[in-house]
């Protein structure tokens, strides 16, 4: 679509339209708060790109519940991400910036598709996936707690800061 057919297709749902399906190209820059529902059903392998999604309706100013629905076929690469994502590092909840960070502790961080493409294409079967996937999520989640344990000490750092200031 061309910039013009975007802008009418977002005005339409907006004004018209009940459901916009869309492309990762169809969010970025976006504002679509007046939604209130997301349903991912090509889950990028990047969880920032999920964020950026999530992003386009749960901005600031929105006033009502957003719900994020994120859905995969079992057994497939996007399933093995979304188990990471949710049950590993409950990703989902962390606030935007945060999950960059977690991704920035991550060791040997090309880019985290990379790594997943990797491994997905490395393996020999099921059992090889579901070990490197499970290994993958377990260094995540280490980065998880390593940010969040230096969260911790700079909020200590600046409590005592601001105390000692006063």
């Amino acid at each position: 679509m061309s910039d013009v057919e975007r802008e009418t297709a977002i005005q339409r749902f907006r004004d018209q339209v009940r459901i916009l399906v869309s492309t990762d190209a169809g969010g970025e820059g976006r504002n679509l708060q007046f939604c209130r529902r997301i349903v991912n059903f090509d889950l990028p392998w990047n969880p920032m790109k999920v964020e950026q999604r999530i992003g386009r309706v749960h901005r600031l100013g929105q006033e009502r519940d957003v719900f994020v629905h994120n859905y995969s076929a079992r057994d497939t690469l996007e399933a093995h991400v979304l188990q990471i994502l949710q049950a590993k590092l409950d990703m989902f909840a962390l606030v935007v910036g945060e999950l960059d960070m977690v991704l920035g502790h991550y060791p040997e961080a090309p880019a985290l598709e990379e790594t997943i493409f990797k491994l997905w294409t490395a393996s020999e079967d099921d059992k090889e996936v579901e070990r490197g996937f499970r290994r993958l999520g377990e260094e995540l989640e280490i980065a998880r707690e390593r940010y969040e344990h230096v969260r911790d000490l700079d909020r200590q750092i600046f409590e005592a800061l601001r105390e000692a200031l006063k």
